[in-house]
């Protein structure tokens, strides 16, 4: 009788320890459902502020300079203010290996893609660049995947951000053309989901271009896609823990599962500016003024 190859044993012990140990539900997050109104977007472009009040029909701007979101208006319970971006930082880990033989999956930043095939490693670093600026130039993307896409259900990768969100925190997802969807699990501070929270899809099930996704920007990039505008939709992080036995807490990232193939980028905003913690800022206040007093020293001597 032939032994099952070692390599199969540890692959099946591993699923069994790491896969899902508890059942979650799947929230669509869609316009009109679970989702935040967008009412108003402001971008930095071409050296000014230019302000949304509508969103586009269509592409508006075709080009691969720099489209930058500063802030976002919503309605959720009231107008709120969103213009203080999570962009502390962010590690990309976990990545599904199957990602590094398959074309066309990669991230677009102005004109300059860097495909999963030419390196999981490289990859992991573009997908924490675009999650950590609002440049709606600079977003991952999944088009035409060939020999054939990654195993259904397996995750594509883990984002985890240097600071983690708060409940009341919002996330902005953008999505090139508005038709397709993402699936998004809560990550807990030692990397592992939380068990029991809701996984929020981003898009549903898909749809028509920009039927699924909230907000149409108008702005589509020079070398992906001219005719495709990226789209955007906001959600609160509070989504994860709605209706559930988990009890909320700080979400220091997210379980990344892209069977919609949709070309995507995450950012986290909040409406109150992230202040240092006390210890951490009365530190900072001593180093600066034992630095003053330094100065202050070799100037007199």
């Amino acid at each position: 009788m032939k032994l099952p190859h070692f390599s199969r044993i540890v692959a099946t012990l591993s699923l069994l320890l790491t896969g899902p140990l508890y059942s979650a539900a799947i929230l669509d997050i869609l316009p009109g459902v679970n989702n935040v109104q967008i009412t108003e977007v402001t971008y930095f472009f071409e050296g000014t502020e230019v302000t949304q009040t509508e969103e586009a029909a269509d592409v508006l701007v075709v080009g691969d300079d720099e489209v930058r979101i500063l802030s976002l208006k919503v309605n959720d319970g009231g107008i709120v203010n969103l213009e203080y971006f999570n962009t502390d930082g962010a590690t990309v880990f976990n990545t599904n290996p199957e990602l590094a033989s398959i074309n066309g999956t990669g991230t677009y930043d102005h004109g300059t893609i860097t495909n999963s095939s030419a390196g999981i490693s490289a990859f992991n670093d573009a997908i924490a660049v675009t999650t950590t600026d609002t440049d709606l130039r600079n977003y991952v993307f999944s088009d035409l995947l060939t020999p054939a896409p990654p195993t259904s259900g397996v995750p594509d990768y883990d984002i985890r951000y240097t600071r983690a969100m708060k409940v009341d925190d919002y996330i902005v997802v953008s999505e090139r053309w508005g038709n397709s969807f993402i699936e998004v699990t809560p990550l807990k501070a030692d990397g592992t989901p939380y068990a029991g929270a809701n996984i929020l899809r981003f898009g549903g099930t898909g749809g028509g271009a920009y039927e699924v996704f909230d907000w149409n920007t108008g702005v589509a990039a020079a070398g992906n896609y001219t005719d495709q505008a990226q789209t955007l939709t906001v959600a609160s992080v509070s989504k994860f823990f709605e209706n559930t036995g988990t009890t909320a807490g700080p979400v220091y990232g997210f379980r990344i599962d892209n069977d919609g193939e949709a070309d995507t980028k995450f950012m986290i905003v909040s409406h109150i500016q992230i202040v240092p913690e006390p210890s951490v800022f009365l530190l900072s206040v001593a180093s600066a003024l034992a630095f003053l007093t330094s100065r202050n020293r070799k100037s007199a001597s």
